[in-house]
């Protein structure tokens, strides 16, 4: 049988704070839409406000997927063992690997040395278990309502909905015996296991490139108020200036870099798993466009 968590805050919780960032981010775009850009007043208010959005976006990620995780977690009780699965990942137990399945209020200490992200009805992350050992919780109810699987490697905290029910349940099976042997593992998601989420080379030219065509957004920032209204925005082979626009087109330089940086990752993931070398070479040839518009930025400036 397969069973769901019980119920708890733990989903209501996470979209609560997704959009205690999603407003928080409206709020800082309006400041920045509103109030400077019909004006062309950009400055360093409106970088650090732009700034603070994109900054919001990998929390936005990590609430999302943890979000989806505790509503997704769910346990399969079977003659064969127990299985466990919560946001890309599955915990195969094998019947013959469970010493014996305690509810959570038998067990006296407290949890000490607690990791990972949780937040109310969102129980997740790894700990010790004075006496027992290692445990991970994969359940969305505290402690004293979890069923805690004993294991010879580790305790598992699960929170099956009717729990009482679930204890019998298993205990019935594991008195028939397995008619299939299971093997102890844990079995992630392909996208989980994608060697580039290690890959500190990667990280770092494309976290170059960006940091770079950020800075460059910064420094446009906070020289703007200064600028005239109309610059030299192109000069023909005899150096003389053949083009005049406005300020805000200085903007473009910047953009642009960043529509590369985007295409490049974006070519260079789909080229990532076949040809590393090709994937890097892109990824650097964004981060070197950056420093090309950066020299256009001062030579336009000076």
């Amino acid at each position: 049988m397969t069973v769901r968590a019980r119920a708890s805050l733990g989903v209501p919780l996470g979209l609560l704070f997704i959009a205690v960032v999603g407003v928080i981010d409206w709020l800082l775009l309006s400041i920045v839409l509103t109030h400077q850009l019909p004006n062309e007043q950009i400055n360093s208010l409106s970088f650090l406000c732009g700034l603070l959005v994109l900054s919001s976006l990998p929390v936005l990620a990590i609430l999302a997927y943890q979000t989806i995780s505790c509503a997704s977690l769910r346990y399969r009780l079977d003659r064969n063992g127990i299985v466990i699965w919560r946001g890309g990942r599955r915990w195969t137990l094998p019947i013959g690997d469970i010493q014996e399945i305690l509810p959570g209020s038998e067990v006296e200490g407290d949890i000490v040395k607690r990791q990972g992200l949780r937040w109310p009805g969102h129980e997740r992350g790894e700990g010790q278990l004075p006496g027992r050992g290692q445990i991970r919780f994969l359940a969305t109810r505290p402690l004293p309502e979890q069923l805690l699987i004993m294991t010879p490697a580790q305790v598992f905290a699960i929170s099956p909905r009717q729990p009482e029910q679930f204890l019998t349940a298993f205990e019935e099976r594991r008195l028939l015996g397995p008619n299939r042997l299971l093997e102890s593992e844990v079995q992630h998601a392909a996208w989980l296991t994608w060697p580039f989420w290690t890959d500190h080379v990667a990280w770092v030219l494309l976290g170059s490139a960006l940091v770079i065509n950020l800075l460059l957004f910064g420094f446009l920032s906070v020289r703007f108020p200064g600028l005239d209204l109309q610059l030299p925005l192109h000069f023909n082979s005899l150096g003389e200036v053949d083009r005049i626009g406005g300020r805000m087109e200085l903007f473009a330089l910047p953009i642009i870099g960043l529509i590369i940086l985007g295409t490049n990752l974006i070519l260079g993931l789909a080229l990532y798993r076949w040809e590393r070398a090709g994937a890097y070479l892109l990824w650097g040839a964004a981060s070197a466009a950056q420093i090309l518009f950066w020299l256009a930025t001062f030579s336009l400036l000076t």
